[in-house]
């Protein structure tokens, strides 16, 4: 009963389940196919390693089921990385079992950093479904390294449109981009880029791994082209860590080079001037002028000098003039006629001149009288060196003659006898030294004679230590001494200390005490005058452009005074305050130096204060002045309110009179038309506004200079001069002068040195004949450095020079305007794009300049002969590693010009040669003693290709081994030997070596049948042929279009296996072309 309720409550569930309205699910697998429980993981989930590197990981795969699992591990790396080992791997395992993966990566080469790299492990099934990927993670560090490069430090401008370009390299060797910012600064001279900025700035983005090349486009500021040939430009290179400074320097260079030589230095120089045009009260005065210099060979010259002063009697172009008459010979000289020369005293006059300039010893003589005042001159000095700046001196002067007195009123006679000692020495290069003292006795007489004693001395001193400057200058007359020093004491001082590198500390003390007496007239009055002045100025260098400075002062004037009813003195005492600046352009072109200065004046000694009422002790003034300074133009403008001169202080006391006054100078000099025509303008001007007096000067001179060295000039000034007299009328004068000159130089050879003209043109060779036809064009930009070779040369040569660059114009040429005669070397390179694909003919030129010559230099359109040497080693060598590197290279072309090169270390050679009709190519065979090679030389002819590849094949000499007789000899004679060859190369055009689909046919000539054939690779012309060594081998290539080729192989094998490379060059069929048959007759 039971069991039957049992089975009762079992159909009861099974009807309510078929009857339910609930949809029903279940799982099943179709095929059997359930999933696999497989667990997969690294032991390092991340890690960090460096490019270049190998890492480990490990990869634990787990089997979670209760059934063996077998699956497909794949391991993918990025790309360039690569697994050491098996990237795909067929796997098994147990049920409930794990296995251990050890996995090795090789990182590439070319990674990047600061990214995080995936290695992926993907298990798929059978059926190759993917069951589960993990993924292990590579960290790059980032790495920086880069390197920038300027390609050109030295740069030249063009000289038509002045335009350069300049390049930088930038080497990013990081595994990151770099962010490089370009920064600049031309100095207001130089425009960069196409918006023409002077400072340019750029920022760029350089890959990692790379080369960046990046070229900017400078040119130069039309207004700087005047006097200046060297051009610097800033630059400043930035990246996130580093800053890289620079200056890159341009050059202006000319394709002429005119040689001045001076005026003076010439065989005759004849010159006629025409003063006071414009005069209507006198006739114009004509002056001559002719003067010359004439050299001759060794060290001796001639020179002469004539000009007259004035032209109104014709005795005026004997007396009123100078003239003179001189020779060198060696290191004497002698000169007659008009001398301009003193020993303390003056001794100017006409006479003779006679100098001895040894290297120890050395004397002058003098012997004149002067015509104007009547009075012979004499004088004699003695000088022994002991070193070159060491040194003693002795001498005496002698005047005698008549003067009349300051009045002019009666002539005295008078007899003057001076004599000096000097020396001078120099003490451990820091310390000069020179010191000279005279002694001096005059006697005057007329009614009766009476002797005056009289010294004096001079004294120089300069010191340099370290930081520190000073020179000291002293000269001492006394009251009766017969010179332009008698009564004046001069005292100048002057000291600079460098104490840091920003400031620089000045001190100066300037005296100067006038007491001159007129020993012909003894009544004279006193009239003597002393100023002294002491200045302490410290200087700030801002910045290289700006600089200011600052510092007191303090003045001492003492004049005497003499007027109707004073004759006394005056004195003051000035305190100062003196502060200025120099501005300089970028450039270095223009400089502007603002000044002002304050003074507070105390009165010492007043001969007018019984005279002036409301009279002060003391007053103040104030200067201001202004400086600008370029090359062409010059102002100079002062304010002055206040007595500041002795003069004016003389006056304020006097009269109480206000000082003011105003000052302006303008200059302006400069070639307004090329090197012809030369502007020189000047303006001085100065008003009194408390006097109300104005003088203006005009100046203007203009030179011209015209062809065959003749050279008119022209003069011109106009005064203007306005003042306010008493009576407040206005009262004016003024002045107009005109000068005119007409030059002539003749340019006549010197015996000594001779002066050519010599053009150098530069041309592109289209025929390689080394003559310019008509149809081949010059080079421009080709940079020609010129050199003199014998630079010692007997005697001084004016206009002399050593070495000069030239950059060629448009037309090629480069022009030597008057060069000295001599040997040059010229060593030429093109530096712009006009040559191309033509090179140097001729490397070096040697150039002697004897004659007026136009040389011809040829630039030939280079080919290219390319190829490399190849060595067939002996199995048996036991020579090892053979450095293939410098051997010489050598192509002969038909006029026995020759051409070389070496090879590189894989014994790889490239040589550019002229357009000619052949070369002979051969090698200087250094392997001779173990190597044969098999063609010493080839014949080239290019046939209007640019390109000849030539290979040099050496075959290691067999080494033999003797064995003497066994008795295993007649049991090895039945053992039957085999070799094998095999045999590869590359079949090309022999025109335009690409690559050709050929049959190649391996031919047994002793039974005249095809052993193998195969055809060579049409994308690349590769061929390779194995077979079993012989000697009586021919190989044959034959393509469609091509002549038949063939060559036998002889081979010579010893080894068991031999590996040889024939490279085959098929010639086109053409008319006209030759080929050489394999054809042997026995």
């Amino acid at each position: 009963m039971l069991k039957c309720k049992k089975y009762s409550y079992y159909i009861v569930l099974i009807i309510a389940m078929l009857f339910s309205p609930s949809a029903l699910y279940a799982q099943y697998y179709l095929y059997n196919e359930t999933p696999i429980q497989i667990e997969a993981s690294f032991s390092r989930h991340s890690l960090e390693a460096s490019a270049k590197q190998t890492f480990f990981n490990v990869l634990k795969i787990k089997n979670k089921a209760n059934k063996s699992e077998t699956f497909t591990l794949n391991l993918t790396v990025p790309q360039g990385w690569s697994v050491i080992g098996q990237e795909k791997t067929e796997i098994t395992i147990a049920p409930l079992d794990s296995i251990i993966i050890p996995i090795r990566v090789a990182i590439g080469g070319t990674v990047r950093g600061d990214i995080g790299y995936s290695i992926i492990a993907s298990l798929t099934d059978m059926r190759g479904n993917t069951i589960r990927n993990e993924y292990c993670f590579v960290k790059i560090p980032r790495k920086t390294d880069l390197n920038v490069r300027f390609l050109q430090r030295i740069i030249y401008f063009d000289p038509i449109s002045y335009n350069a370009e300049f390049s930088v390299l930038v080497k990013n060797r990081g595994n990151r981009e770099e962010l490089v910012n370009f920064l600049f600064d031309g100095n207001r001279q130089i425009n960069i880029g196409k918006q023409s900025q002077t400072i340019f700035s750029q920022d760029v983005t350089v890959p990692p791994f790379t080369d960046s090349t990046f070229t900017f486009q400078v040119e130069l500021k039309q207004e700087e082209f005047f006097g200046k040939k060297i051009f610097g430009l800033n630059t400043k290179v930035s990246t996130a860590d580093t800053i890289l400074k620079n200056i890159i320097w341009f050059n202006l260079a000319s394709s002429i080079i005119k040689n001045t030589i001076p005026y003076t230095e010439k065989p005759l120089v004849v010159e006629l001037i025409a003063q006071g045009l414009l005069n209507a009260e006198q006739q114009p005065t004509m002056v001559g002028v002719v003067e010359g210099k004439t050299l001759f060979k060794g060290n001796s010259e001639l020179y002469y000098y004539y000009r007259n002063y004035s032209s109104q009697k014709k005795e005026d172009f004997y007396t009123n003039n100078r003239m003179y008459l001189g020779t060198k010979v060696g290191k004497f000289q002698l000169e007659i006629g008009d001398a301009y020369r003193a020993m303390v005293s003056n001794l100017s006059g006409r006479g003779g001149y006679f100098n001895y300039d040894g290297k120890k010893f050395k004397t002058e003589i003098i012997a004149n009288k002067n015509e104007q005042t009547q009075t012979n001159n004499f004088g004699n000095s003695y000088s022994y060196y002991f070193s070159q700046k060491n040194y003693l001196r002795i001498g005496g002067v002698y005047n005698k003659g008549v003067r009349f007195d300051n009045f002019n009123r009666y002539t005295k006679n008078f007899e003057s006898q001076l004599g000096l000692i000097g020396f001078g020495f120099v003490i451990k290069r820091q310390h000069s030294i020179y010191f000279q003292a005279v002694k001096n006795t005059v006697s005057v007489s007329n009614s009766e004679k009476k002797n005056y004693s009289a010294e004096g001395f001079e004294l120089n001193y300069n010191a340099r230590l370290k930081n520190f400057t000073s020179n000291l200058r002293v000269k001492y007359g006394s009251k009766y001494l017969f010179s332009n020093l008698n009564g004046k004491f001069e005292l100048n001082s002057n000291s600079s200390w460098n104490y840091n590198k920003r400031n620089t500390l000045y001190i100066s003390y300037n005296e100067l005490e006038n007491n001159q007496f007129n020993i012909f007239s003894p009544d004279t009055l006193d009239k003597g005058i002393t100023n002294r002045e002491g200045k302490i100025r410290n200087m700030y260098f801002v910045s290289p452009n700006i600089s200011v400075y600052g510092g007191p002062a303090i003045e001492n004037f003492r004049w005497a005074v003499i007027n109707d009813s004073i004759q006394d003195h005056f004195s003051t005492v000035g305190y100062k305050l003196v502060f200025g600046a120099r501005i300089k352009n970028q450039s270095g072109t223009a400089t502007l130096t603002p000044q002002v200065e304050f003074a507070r004046a105390n009165v010492l000694y007043n001969p007018f204060k019984d005279t002036t009422s409301n009279f002060k002790n003391w007053f103040n003034y104030q200067f201001f002045s202004l400086t600008f300074r370029s090359r062409s133009f010059m102002v100079l403008a002062f304010y002055t309110s206040g007595p500041r001169t002795p003069i004016d202080q003389i006056s304020y006391l006097a009269s109480k009179k206000p000082s003011r006054r105003l000052q302006f100078m303008p200059t302006y000099d400069q070639f307004i038309y090329k090197d012809i025509v030369n502007l020189q303008l000047g303006l001085s001007y100065s008003n009194d506004l408390v006097a109300r007096s104005a003088y203006t000067n005009i100046t203007g001179q203009v030179f011209w200079y015209m062809p065959k060295n003749w050279t008119f000039r022209l003069l011109t000034v106009y005064s203007l001069q306005s003042r306010t007299n008493p009576q407040d009328l206005v009262e004016t004068y003024q002045n107009l002068y005109l000068e005119a000159g007409l030059r002539k130089e003749f340019n006549i050879q010197h015996p000594r040195v001779k002066y050519y003209n010599v053009d150098i043109i530069f041309f592109k060779d289209f025929n390689g004949n080394f003559i310019q036809e008509e149809n081949e064009p010059g080079i421009k930009n080709v940079l020609v450095k010129i050199e003199k070779e014998n630079i010692e040369s007997a005697g001084y040569i004016p206009g002399d020079f050593f070495n000069a660059d030239l950059l060629s114009d448009n037309l090629g040429r480069v022009i030597l305007d008057r060069v000295p005669s001599g040997k040059y070397s010229i060593v030429y390179n093109p530096i712009g794009k006009d040559a191309g694909s033509f090179s140097k003919a001729i490397e070096e030129l040697s150039l002697n300049i004897d004659k007026n010559k136009v040389i011809y230099v040829p630039f030939v359109e280079k080919n290219k002969v390319f190829g490399k040497i190849v060595l067939y080693r002996s199995r048996l060598s036991g020579l090892g590693k053979i450095d293939l590197s410098n051997i010489r290279i050598t192509a002969t072309d038909s006029k026995g010009r020759t051409y070389t090169t070496l090879t590189d270390k894989n014994g790889d050679f490239t040589l550019y040669a002229p357009v000619t009709d052949q070369y002979t190519i051969n090698i200087n065979n250094i392997f001779y003693e173990n190597f044969d090679l098999r063609q010493n030389n080839f014949q080239v002819q290019f046939n209007g290709y640019k390109q000849f590849e030539v290979n040099f094949v050496f075959d290691e000499k067999i080494r033999r081994i003797n064995f003497s007789p066994s008795s295993q000899d007649a049991q090895l004679a039945s053992i039957l030997q085999v070799r094998r060859t095999n045999l590869k190369g590359t079949i090309k055009d022999a025109s335009t070596l690409n690559a050709i689909r050929a049959r190649v046919n391996l031919i047994n000539t002793k039974t005249n049948t095809v052993v193998t054939s195969i055809y060579s690779n049409s994308q690349s012309g590769d061929y390779n042929i194995s077979f079993m060594a012989d000697d009586n081998y021919l190989l044959e290539v034959m393509a469609e279009g091509y002549w038949y080729h063939s060559e036998n192989l002889n081979l010579n094998q010893v080894t068991t296996f031999l590996n040889v490379t024939k490279d085959v060059i098929l010639k086109p069929i053409a008319i006209g072309s030759k080929i050489e048959l394999n054809i042997n007759f026995e």
